[in-house]
């Protein structure tokens, strides 16, 4: 009860202004994926980004405080030894690996879905995760939605079915690419969910390394099976790998961070923004046109996912912690 109250007081708005640091550099990603496929597979660009990003990370810690680095390599066992320490381990290292395996599924197939469809629609519809999100919380977590959760998904559905109408008009590779897309919002939910339970534990650091080492086991052999050319040929193609790999560490560092005080619900009604920032980038350097019926898709998925999710910050902030809380003091 003590450390909910300590909680309740802490202002939102650090963690408000970090996640929506981490939207805007998260738009950028779309396009840095793109880049760096005109050299390598969509696997090998996620090899590299979390490789580069592990090292970037590991780089950093060293040069922080060498000494703390090497403890906390030894203290995500230490930490939870202190209470039951058999059961919290267990629990802490499957939601580690948990949240490591669906942020290399939601990026690979997110990467994936880059070679078929735009950039635009592509990030449009990974932002679907905010709706995958709700449904999640109240099917296994019996989170209360109000009707304009479901107003807003019926909303949502119909601009999907309008995005889906426009792809008609091209070939049938761009609508398996949205459909992908899809499937890594899903992934992307999984994510969210899972470090954010797994936050309370651990360090950010601890949980990006733990998600970083599965992803480079997880996709170095798929790479590699379908025959993709593993890093890049040139000097000037390994720009985009490095950016990505910076881009990854911001980002991801960001989000964990936010999970701490805020709700998966409310970091997925920030990243709504995303969609827009993307379009935007990606008409600017690729020249992508938008029609109109791209246009009103947007608008009324957006709108959609909006209403949807329209709860007080109070809601999506306190109502997290409660549980949080409750779950250290069963601990």
């Amino acid at each position: 009860m003590i450390q909910l109250q300590e909680q309740q007081k802490k202002s939102p708005w650090l963690p408000i202004g970090s996640i929506s640091l981490a939207v805007l550099t998260f738009a950028f990603t779309p396009i840095l994926i793109r880049t760096c496929q005109e050299e390598i597979g969509p696997v090998s660009t996620i090899f590299n980004r979390y490789w580069i990003a592990a090292m970037i990370l590991l780089l950093w810690n060293i040069l922080k405080n060498p000494r703390q680095l090497l403890m906390k390599n030894q203290n995500l066992f230490s930490q939870m030894s202190q209470q039951k320490l058999c059961s919290i381990c267990n629990k802490t290292v499957f939601l580690l690996l948990l949240s490591g395996f669906f942020l290399a599924t939601t990026t690979v197939l997110w990467s994936w879905s880059l070679v078929h469809t735009g950039v635009a629609n592509s990030a449009l519809l990974h932002n679907l995760s905010v709706f995958f999100t709700g449904i999640v919380e109240w099917f296994f977590f019996k989170k209360y939605f109000n009707k304009h959760f479901i107003i807003g998904g019926l909303i949502a559905g119909g601009g999907i079915i309008i995005l889906g109408l426009n792809d008609l008009k091209f070939e049938v590779g761009q609508i398996q690419g949205d459909l992908v897309s899809l499937f890594s919002s899903l992934a992307f939910c999984g994510f969210l969910m899972t470090v954010e339970r797994v936050r309370i534990k651990v360090s950010s650091v601890t949980t990006m390394l733990w998600c970083y080492g599965l992803g480079i086991i997880l996709t170095l052999p798929i790479a590699l099976i379908n025959g993709e050319q593993l890093f890049p040929l040139s000097w000037h193609g390994w720009y985009g790998p490095v950016v990505l790999g910076i881009n990854a560490v911001v980002v991801n560092f960001l989000e964990i961070y936010s999970l701490q005080q805020l709700s998966a619900s409310f970091v997925t009604l920030v990243f709504l923004i995303d969609p827009i920032l993307t379009g935007i980038l990606s008409w600017w350097i690729f020249g992508e046109t938008l029609s109109w019926l791209n246009f009103v898709a947007f608008t009324v998925i957006l709108f959609g996912l909006y209403l949807a999710i329209s709860f007080d910050i109070g809601q999506l902030t306190i109502s997290e912690h409660a549980v949080m809380a409750n779950e250290i003091s069963d601990a």
